[in-house]
C-alpha cells in the first residue's frame, strides 16, 4: 500500500514539471530574441580594431551581425544597391562580408643601368584617377613613384546557389571586387556546422511530450 502511495505521489508533480518545460519552450525563443537584438546593437555600434595575430601580420577584425534574412535586408542591403544585385545570384544567403581597403606605397624608385646624356633632364607630374593615384619623378639616371595608392571595396558573400528552382543546391562563396585591376588569384573557402544541441531538436520536445502524457494517463 505504501509503494502505491508513493507512485500517485510521483504522478502529482508530473503536471507541474510538464508545465515548467513548455514554459521553458515558450521563453526560449524571447530569450534569444533579446540576446540577438543586444548582440547585434554591439555590433553596429562597433569600429573596426586591428591586432597582431600569431602569424606576426596585423589582422582587422570587427563585431559581427546576426541577423534572419529580413533583418539582413534592413541592415545591410537596403541602402546598398550593388549588395542587392549580388545576393540576387544566390537562393539563400548564409553569410555578407563587405570591406574597403586600399594599397599605399610610400616611394618606389628605380635606377637605370645606363644613365642618359642629359644631367639635367627631369620631369614631374601626378596621376590621379578612381582605381590608382601616384606622383612621379623622372630624371636621366632613373625614375621615383611617390604615394601609390590603389583603393579596392570587398564584397564576400557565402549562400546556397542552385541553378533552377528544384535543382541541385550547391554552398558557394563569391568574392568581388570594384578595382577591376585587382583579381582574387587563389580562393578557399570553408563553413563549419554548428551542431544543433539535443535538447533544442523538436523530436526530443516531442517525445518529452508523449511520455509525459502517457504517464499523466497512467
Amino acid at each position: 500500500m505504501e509503494k502505491h502511495t508513493h507512485g500517485l505521489t510521483y504522478k502529482k508533480y508530473i503536471p507541474y514539471l510538464l508545465c515548467s518545460v513548455l514554459l521553458v519552450i515558450l521563453l526560449q525563443p524571447r530569450c534569444n530574441s533579446e540576446t540577438r537584438i543586444k548582440t547585434n546593437y554591439q555590433a553596429l555600434n562597433d569600429s573596426i580594431s586591428y591586432y597582431k595575430n600569431r602569424l606576426g601580420s596585423q589582422t582587422a577584425t570587427i563585431k559581427t551581425l546576426l541577423a534572419d534574412k529580413e533583418t539582413l535586408g534592413v541592415l545591410l542591403t537596403d541602402k546598398d544597391k550593388e549588395l542587392q544585385e549580388l545576393i540576387k545570384e544566390f537562393a539563400s544567403v548564409k553569410n555578407v562580408v563587405k570591406y574597403k581597403d586600399r594599397i599605399v606605397i610610400d616611394t618606389i624608385k628605380v635606377t637605370y643601368t645606363d644613365t642618359l646624356p642629359y644631367p639635367d633632364f627631369e620631369r614631374t607630374g601626378k596621376i590621379k584617377n578612381k582605381w590608382y593615384s601616384f606622383r612621379y619623378k623622372s630624371m636621366n639616371d632613373g625614375f621615383t613613384l611617390d604615394s601609390l595608392t590603389i583603393p579596392n571595396e570587398v564584397t564576400v558573400i557565402t549562400g546556397v546557389k542552385r541553378k533552377w528552382f528544384l535543382g541541385k543546391q550547391t554552398i558557394t562563396t563569391d568574392v568581388t571586387s570594384t578595382n577591376p585591376y585587382i583579381k582574387v588569384t587563389e580562393l578557399k573557402a570553408a563553413e563549419v556546422e554548428v551542431p544543433t544541441p539535443v535538447y533544442k531538436k523538436w523530436y526530443v520536445w516531442l517525445g518529452v511530450g508523449i511520455l509525459g502524457g502517457i504517464l499523466v494517463a497512467n
